[in-house]
Parts: structure tokens; C-alpha cells; sequence
């Protein structure tokens, strides 16, 4: 297995007052900023007690929208020092050249042990070194091998090989050169299981859908926690 950079992540903490982010390129990071903060805008202030029951999600985006990376990783609602509320995300990368499904199909103890992090950083109120240095001390996701086979995977099969996320079957529906984003509950948090598809960029709808569920009497979407979804999702 191939060694693997440490995550990067972009937002808020309880232990900071501002802006954070650590090893993520510009176009990466203004994308997510722009739809945080146009998200947050459209809920308000009324919404921000259903914004912090929302669960830690899990993610996975194509490299065709905006980026030229795949990113996999969570995120989960934040607020900074002075209680202003913020997501906070974390992700890898990895070049569409260089993407293989066994990369996902793989990468579910490296999902919950991510999103775990990120939970204790919000809820222990991290400062940003404290947060990075987790991140850091993380496992690196299990990667897929650099040739096209290998003599593990020649023995046990590649599509025998385990399939460690608590989503099964998500690497065989993600393409990391299609539009289609695929987000699901991390439940190292205890919540219950929930995924969800969408296609195109980054929306307000999408932000609604992953915080604020009960907005559906806005007439924005249909609620989505308590629900269960299987197959590939809902799509948006």
C-alpha cells in the first residue's frame, strides 16, 4: 500500500475565533467556503438549534466540479469561540489518474476514525493545533495497490475484496469523473443512517438537506433525518 498525506480541513472550532484551514489548495477551499457561508445565510439565526443536531457526514466528490481532485472525507456543524456558528470539514485528495474504487471501497475505519476526530474537536473545543495534531496522528485510509494488481488482491479477488464502508456497493456507483456526489451519516456520532446523491455543484438545497431537514415546510426539499435511505440515495 502506498503511503498517504494527512488530511486537510477548512472551518471553525469552539477553541478558535476565526477561519481555519490547513492543508488545502485555494480552489478547494473557496468552494467549500462559498457554499458554507451561503448556506448559513439562507438558514439564519431561527435555524441554527436543528443546524447542531445535524449528524457527522462522510463525503465523496468527483473531480469534475471545480477541483481537480477527488475529495473524501466528513464534515459536521462548528461555531467558533464566540458561538457563531460554521461547518468544519476535512478531506483527502486524490488525482482522478491515480483514483481506483478499492481507494473507497476500503476507507471505512479511516471514515469513522475521521469523523470521530472532528466530532471530539467540536465538542472538546479544540484549538487548531490540537484539532491538526489528530489529524496527524491518524492512520492513513488503506490505498489501493500502484499497479493494477497485486498478489493480495490476486488471491482473494478484487471485487471479493472487503467492502469496509457502512454504505455498501457506494464504490461501484462513484465515478470520480461524473457530476454525481454521494454524502452519508459517519455514525461515530450515534446517529442513524442516512445517505443521500446529488448532482452538480454544491447548492443551497444540498446544504438544507445535509443541516436542516425540517425546513421542508419552506417548500426547500423533503425532511431526510429519521428516514433511511438505501440503494444509491435521493437524488437532488
Amino acid at each position: 500500500m502506498r503511503p498517504s498525506s494527512p488530511p486537510g480541513w477548512y472551518g471553525k472550532l469552539p477553541g478558535s475565533g476565526d477561519f481555519m484551514r490547513r492543508r488545502l489548495p485555494e480552489n478547494v477551499v473557496s468552494r467549500w467556503s462559498h457554499w458554507f457561508s451561503s448556506g448559513m445565510q439562507r438558514i439564519g439565526a431561527q435555524a441554527e438549534p436543528q443546524l447542531q443536531r445535524a449528524p457527522v457526514w462522510n463525503f465523496v466528490v468527483p473531480a469534475s466540479l471545480g477541483a481537480p481532485w477527488v475529495q473524501m472525507g466528513c464534515l459536521l456543524p462548528a461555531r467558533d469561540r464566540v458561538g457563531r456558528q460554521y461547518p468544519i470539514c476535512a478531506m483527502q485528495l486524490c488525482a482522478p489518474e491515480a483514483w481506483h474504487p478499492l481507494r473507497l471501497k476500503l476507507a471505512g475505519d479511516w471514515y469513522y476514525r475521521l469523523g470521530k476526530t472532528l466530532s471530539q474537536a467540536v465538542h472538546n473545543r479544540y484549538s487548531g493545533d490540537q484539532l491538526d495534531a489528530a489529524l496527524l496522528a491518524l492512520d492513513a485510509p488503506a490505498m489501493p495497490p500502484g499497479t493494477p494488481r497485486s498478489d493480495v488482491l490476486d488471491i482473494i479477488g478484487y471485487d471479493d475484496a472487503p467492502d469496509t464502508l457502512n454504505w455498501p456497493k457506494l464504490a461501484s456507483f462513484f465515478d470520480p469523473e461524473q457530476y454525481s456526489s454521494f454524502w452519508w451519516s459517519n455514525q461515530s456520532d450515534g446517529s442513524a443512517f442516512y445517505t443521500h446523491s446529488h448532482s452538480g455543484n454544491f447548492t443551497s438545497q444540498l446544504f438544507f438537506r445535509l443541516f436542516d431537514p425540517l425546513s421542508s415546510h419552506q417548500g426547500l426539499h423533503t425532511p431526510m433525518f429519521g428516514k433511511h435511505l438505501q440503494g444509491r440515495g435521493d437524488e437532488s
